[in-house]
């Protein structure tokens, strides 16, 4: 069993000569944030939403002919997958059919408050020349898909140029080329299904991976709270909320990481209260039966979810996000 931050990944038949295995992925109720790790608490239920809301989008691409590692659902909280090889160690120098390329890979289709592109133009740690348009001046969305790509195994996550996507996932230009087109193909669909209940996509990430044949497929999953930033009457309904929930953590990494401080020093947060569980337990649940099963009684329940959220966790979202 590989134990990941939030999920956690059986084995069943494992990955051999270039050919996937088969794999149990279960979606845990636990949550992180800020690359600090694991929270104390965890969200009753939010295992078993993430995963309806995978199941969901899984099949939004599969509509679209987009090739995924997803094979069936086995709980409510499970789901069956293709497995392929993850090469930690850099053993090989390529990564070939049956393997994860090691790299995440974020689309935009806007920029919103707590966009980390605005952080970055203005450090200087990316050129304002690599971001699309406008719709309109003054308007937050974009003319088109911004794809950017970052590391996944290190210590800390960082974006990187397009020759440096190729090294550290180990393949080609014409592969992260392939990639970025792939994901210039999923940005829409989610975006679309979006639009039909309700909601807006402002960005999210995806991973990759190659199938026996050596032709790229998703992997991990797409289209839950926790990969997208979702937005709903204005306000974001994602993990960003999670984030609220712990004011100043994102600082305090940041600067136990400047500082050197190994991880294993790090003071660990303080509990949540049982109001702020229940608030955002609820929020997860509204959130996935609107997008499994949308209404306008579905609508006005995330709506409702969230008003609880603010009043129960004092969270001011209008001060750091916003459209």
């Amino acid at each position: 069993m590989k134990r990941w931050s939030t999920k956690d990944l059986y084995t069943l038949t494992p990955p051999a000569d270039g050919r996937p295995g088969d794999g149990i992925l279960t979606f845990t109720d636990r949550y992180s944030v800020f690359d600090f790790g694991v929270m104390p608490d965890e969200i009753p239920g939010k295992g078993k939403a993430s995963c309806a809301m995978a199941v969901r989008s899984f099949g939004l691409m599969a509509d679209a002919g987009i090739s995924t590692h997803f094979v069936e659902q086995v709980s409510d909280n499970a789901i069956r997958i293709k497995l392929l090889d993850i090469d930690f160690e850099g053993r090989r120098a390529r990564t070939g059919p049956g393997g994860m390329i090691p790299l995440q890979v974020v689309y935009r289709g806007a920029l919103p408050r707590e966009s980390s592109v605005h952080r970055r133009v203005a450090a200087g740690r990316l050129d304002p020349a690599l971001v699309p348009g406008r719709r309109e001046p003054g308007s937050p969305w974009l003319a088109e898909v911004m794809v950017e790509f970052t590391t996944k195994f290190e210590e800390t996550d960082r974006f990187v140029t397009r020759e440096e996507a190729a090294a550290v996932g180990r393949v080609g230009l014409e592969d992260i080329a392939r990639i970025e087109k792939l994901t210039q193909a999923l940005a829409p669909v989610l975006t679309a299904h979006c639009e039909s209940v309700g909601m807006e996509l402002v960005d999210g990430k995806a991973e990759y991976g190659f199938d026996a044949d050596g032709e790229l497929m998703v992997i991990d999953h797409a289209g839950t709270p926790d990969e997208n930033r979702f937005y709903h009457d204005g306000v974001p309904v994602c993990k960003e909320l999670l984030r609220h929930l712990h004011p100043g953590l994102r600082e305090l990494v940041q600067q136990n990481i400047r500082a050197g401080l190994p991880r294993d020093r790090w003071a660990p947060p303080a509990p949540l209260g049982s109001a702020a569980v229940a608030a955002t337990s609820e929020v997860y649940a509204a959130l996935t039966v609107l997008w499994t099963a949308p209404s306008d009684a579905a609508r006005e329940r995330l709506s409702a979810a969230v008003r609880d959220f603010v009043a129960a966790t004092g969270a001011t979202l209008g001060e750091r996000t916003g459209l």
